[in-house]
């Protein structure tokens, strides 16, 4: 191959190669603005992120085991009282 066909292969190589950079420049910035745009979307109706449930998921599981351990108590409280009357 001559040097002026490997120049020209060498600069098509070039452009293609910079314009899957641009190509992916352009990937990220659309990506984002999407992301933008769905999570302001998003923020206009009453919705609970994924994060936000499984913490309230973990405080309504501890609120019910507590609520279990004091309802035992009070009928163990209970029935000592009985035992006394």
């Amino acid at each position: 191959m001559s040097s002026n066909n490997q120049q020209s292969l060498d600069d098509i190589a070039e452009k293609i190669a910079g314009g899957l950079r641009l190509l992916g420049g352009l990937k990220q910035g659309a990506e984002a603005q999407v992301k933008s745009i769905v999570e302001g979307a998003l923020d206009q109706f009453d919705v609970v992120t994924h994060e936000r449930m499984q913490v309230q998921e973990a405080m309504l599981r501890k609120a019910r085991e507590e609520l279990s351990a004091l309802e035992a108590r009070v009928s163990e409280l209970e029935a000592q009282i009985k035992k006394l009357s």
